[in-house]
């Protein structure tokens, strides 16, 4: 009997260990609000910027025309930093999808966005200028972690993607 018990306990307890490794373990949950509020305290850039409201019309037809199908993604987090001026020195996208394949659509997304504004040898883009052209073409990222995108468009874009992969560090 004892050696039954001690059997059962220990597959309980290997059980238990091998579980919190493994692909079940929960995704650490990010405020990606209080990120972007950071990066707006921290990154002159992002302090000129202003947050998009898809319910304002102008704001929509954005999102619409450059992020196609960003708006019918059922999200859990999104926030999207942008300048309101022509003269464009930088962006910031910020989303937290349910499901790796939305994960996916908004990366898609966000890169048609960076398309749009480097534009290619055919079409000038909708950056316009040269400096935000370059910077459209040279610094623009878009990255995935988990559920998790960040598009960023910055010349500390590096970083910022490096403080963005810093969130999702296991505590020890």
């Amino acid at each position: 009997m004892k050696k039954t018990l001690c059997a059962a306990l220990a597959a309980a307890l290997c059980l238990s260990v091998l579980s919190a490794c493994g692909p079940g373990q929960a995704e650490k949950q990010v405020d990606l609000s209080a990120f972007a509020q950071t990066l707006q305290q921290e990154y002159e850039f992002a302090s000129y910027l202003v947050e998009l409201d898809p319910d304002n019309e102008y704001d929509r037809e954005l999102f619409d025309n450059t992020m196609p199908g960003l708006l019918e993604l059922d999200l859990e987090q999104r926030i999207y930093l942008a300048g309101m001026i022509a003269l464009n020195n930088g962006e910031i996208g910020l989303a937290q999808a349910k499901s790796p394949e939305d994960a996916e659509k908004v990366r898609e997304s966000f890169q048609a966005r960076i398309d749009y504004m480097a534009g290619d040898e055919e079409e000038p883009g909708g950056a316009f200028y040269p400096g935000p052209i370059q910077l459209w073409t040279n610094s623009a990222q878009v990255v995935v972690r988990g559920n998790y995108v960040l598009m960023v468009v910055a010349d500390d874009g590096d970083e910022i993607v490096s403080r963005f992969d810093a969130l999702f560090e296991q505590e020890t």
